[in-house]
């Protein structure tokens, strides 16, 4: 039958086909739209560098315990190979506490462990009370930061990750420039890697892994621009929000049995002119091994150094003077060395300086008992064993200091001390 404008109908088939042919048509249209806003919207949620701290910072403040494991490898300026676990809380008023567990003990000597299991150093702190176990001296010590007993807490730095514990995390890494170069696993979990650069310590490139899921971090990685210094730290195994209190982070001690720990009250401990030099016994670096005590009778001139650290080289300059011209008087100049990494040679470090006096290792075995946190530090030790001038920390004038110690030595010289 003819139809309308003089064509012909079509058969029900090709209107089908046709139908279908449109309906093709605009479902292809359709989905290419689709695929398009769903780039588009891609390309707008890749997320930067600044939002991945941003988003870390955000699910720090939200935490309210963790729990974790870490390892921390560290050489140089940041010499250091420890694991433990740490627990923290973060209260809702005033600062986040912690307890955290340093195995082996910085102490320790493993020379003289056998086959004993590395001791550990437990410390506890984050407010003003602190505290510290140390397993390889059997000794617990306490006090407070305001009474000047911060150095029970100076080791939390390789176990305590400073951005648990800081009211606006990220601060610094936010006021730089970092980048988002890749992702990796950290401890089982897929990290985006961020990248950039710190003045914090001195010019130095910084490396964050942050948790795709939870936006916690989980590993970070630090090497300064002139190689003096690196770390990596990485948390092995993480619980968020933990039923933890701050009383469970007290540190508990045996006052009673064969194993019962010394308890010292470090803001009671004094460390001043008068007061008796603790007694130590540290390997010599030419393989012996010395004791303080044994040297009673002599002045006794103990300067704590490392090799990376700057103002311990500019204080031997000053120091290797005091000592030459006392070298014929019976004063005894001691270069106790520490905080080193494995690599270090200190004895080809202080020929550089130009000093030669003989040179006592692994002076951190016993930096708590002088309240040192860190080198440079002097002392002196006179004839009958006591302190007679403390220099911790040391002057910010190498030549001021180098004075103040050659006074101190004429002064213990004429009075036959």
């Amino acid at each position: 039958m003819p139809g309308r404008g003089g064509r012909s109908d079509r058969s029900g088939e090709e209107k089908i086909a046709i139908m279908m042919s449109c309906n093709l048509w605009r479902a292809r249209k359709i989905m290419v739209a689709g695929i398009a806003v769903t780039l588009c919207a891609a390309c707008a949620e890749v997320p930067t560098a600044r939002d991945r701290l941003l988003a870390s910072a955000e699910a720090i403040q939200r935490l309210e315990s963790l729990i974790y494991d870490y390892s921390y490898e560290g050489s140089g300026s940041a010499a250091g190979s420890f694991t433990g676990l740490v627990r923290l809380v973060r209260p809702a008023r005033g600062p986040s506490l912690y307890r955290a567990e340093l195995r082996p003990s910085p102490s320790w000597d493993p020379a003289e462990a056998g086959d004993d299991p590395a001791p550990a150093l437990i410390l506890s702190g984050g407010g003003d009370p602190v505290a510290a176990r140390d397993e390889a001296l059997a000794r617990f010590s306490y006090g407070t930061i305001s009474g000047g007993s911060g150095h029970l807490v100076a080791n939390a730095a390789f176990a305590v990750l400073a951005e648990f514990t800081e009211a606006t995390p990220f601060e610094a890494e936010l006021a730089g420039e970092f980048e988002l170069v890749s992702q990796e696993t950290v401890g089982g979990v897929l990290c985006d890697v961020l990248r950039g650069t710190s003045d914090e310590f001195g010019p130095a490139r910084v490396w964050w892994h942050i948790g795709v899921v939870g936006d916690l971090p989980r590993a970070f990685r630090w090497e300064s621009e002139d190689g003096s210094g690196a770390l990596a730290f990485e948390i092995r195994r993480l619980e968020i929000d933990p039923p933890t209190s701050p009383e469970q982070l007290a540190i508990q001690v045996d006052l009673t049995g064969p194993d019962a720990e010394q308890v010292f009250e470090e803001d009671e401990r004094a460390l001043v002119p008068g007061v008796p030099a603790p007694d130590w016994r540290l390997p010599a670096a030419e393989g012996a091994s010395l004791r303080l005590s044994e040297l009673r009778g002599e002045i006794v001139v103990l300067n704590f150094w490392s090799s990376w650290c700057i103002p311990c080289r500019d204080l031997a300059t000053e120091y290797g003077a005091v000592s030459q011209r006392f070298a014929d008087a019976g004063v005894r100049f001691l270069a106790l060395n520490g905080w080193e990494s494995a690599e270090a040679d200190a004895s080809r470090t202080l020929r550089e300086w130009g000093l030669d006096v003989p040179i006592l290792l692994h002076a951190e075995r016993i930096a708590a008992d002088y309240k040192l946190i860190s080198p440079p530090a002097l002392y002196v030790v006179d004839a009958r064993g006591d302190l007679a001038l403390v220099g911790n920390p040391a002057q910010d004038d190498p030549a001021s200091e180098a004075r103040e110690l050659e006074r101190v030595i004429r002064s213990l010289l004429d009075g036959g001390g």
